[in-house]
Parts: structure tokens; C-alpha cells; sequence
């Protein structure tokens, strides 16, 4: 009767030992692990910085704005624009999402459309921010006019892009941070 209470107690305990260390190993697994979390920031401020034909304008959007900026711009000219993102969430610590845009240079790429006007053309600037393929992110631009006219050029911010070449916004693929219509007069 001994040997069969000792045996009873040794199975209790090495199914104790078995399930304590199985225990230890699923709560040490690297598979619950916490994966790093990179919030998406807030962005309801931008500014366009455009530089050229002997003046600089610098145009802020603010979120809750109901009209954009416009850019006034002269015909046979070139121009340095530079945009930048922000987050004015808290007006006394607005927070440059551009610093993060370049640091996560592959992640991001910013795609200007010129819409309803034929003598402007748009190219990344010589010292933009280059993605890890050498792709331009495009936040220094160079705007060139080439005649009179008006229309909108639309800006738009790209989360993870599957390409950075096109013609189009549907042709990045990715989500849109932020994307704003500039009314652009030519004179």
C-alpha cells in the first residue's frame, strides 16, 4: 500500500512538473510577443513653401479650413516648393510629421496632380529626400509654368505605396494621409 501512495504522489508531481513547465514555456513563446506599435500620426495641418519670380509665399491649410490656400504663380518661371506635415493637435506642441515622413522614407512618397492646366509641370527637386531605392519622396519640388492659365493641383500624401512611379493617384496604390486641392492661377 505504500508503493502504490508513493507512486500516486511521484504522478501528481511530474504532472505538476509537466504542466508547470509547459506553462513556462507558452508565457516565454516569442509567438505573444507584443508587436511594435507605429501609430499612424495626425495630420490636420500642412504648409506649401514656394519660392520663385523674386518671392516667397508660404501657404498654410489648417484642418477645418473650408477653402485652400492658392498659389499665384507667373508664367515662364521656375519654382522651389517644399511641403511639410503637421500635427497642430495641441497648439502649443505642434508636432513636424515631416521629420517622420523622411525617417520612413520607403513608407511614404507624395504625388502631385496637376489638374485643368496645361503649362505647369511638376518634378522632384535635386536634394529631396530619397526613399532606400533612390525614389524621390517629393517634398522638394521644382514647379515649372510655361504659360498662362488656372486650375488646381492636388497633393496628396501616400502611407505605403505599392510603386512610386505613375501617372495617377490609383497607380501608387497605398492609403492617403492627407490629400489637398491648391487653386493655382498662372499670369
Amino acid at each position: 500500500m505504500f508503493i502504490q501512495i508513493n507512486s500516486i504522489y511521484t504522478t501528481r508531481i511530474l504532472t505538476l512538473l509537466a504542466a508547470s513547465f509547459l506553462f513556462i514555456l507558452s508565457a516565454c513563446s516569442s509567438d505573444d510577443d507584443p508587436e511594435p506599435v507605429n501609430d499612424e500620426e495626425e495630420i490636420n495641418r500642412v504648409t506649401l513653401t514656394v519660392t520663385g519670380g523674386g518671392n516667397t509665399q508660404t501657404l498654410t491649410w489648417n484642418e477645418g479650413d473650408s477653402d485652400y490656400p492658392s498659389v499665384n504663380l507667373s508664367a515662364n518661371t521656375s519654382y522651389q516648393v517644399a511641403i511639410s506635415f503637421f500635427d497642430a493637435s495641441d497648439p502649443t506642441e505642434v508636432e513636424n510629421i515631416t521629420e517622420e515622413v523622411i525617417e520612413e522614407a520607403d513608407e511614404h512618397h507624395v504625388f502631385f496632380a496637376v489638374v485643368g492646366i496645361d503649362g505647369l509641370t511638376i518634378a522632384s527637386r535635386s536634394g529631396d529626400t530619397t526613399d532606400s531605392d533612390g525614389n524621390p519622396v517629393n517634398l522638394q519640388t521644382t514647379w515649372t509654368t510655361t504659360s498662362a492659365g488656372s486650375g488646381t493641383v492636388r497633393a496628396t500624401l501616400i502611407h505605403e505605396p505599392q510603386t512610386k512611379t505613375g501617372t495617377t493617384r490609383n497607380d501608387f496604390g497605398g492609403e492617403t494621409d492627407v490629400e489637398l486641392d491648391y487653386p493655382v492661377s498662372i499670369q
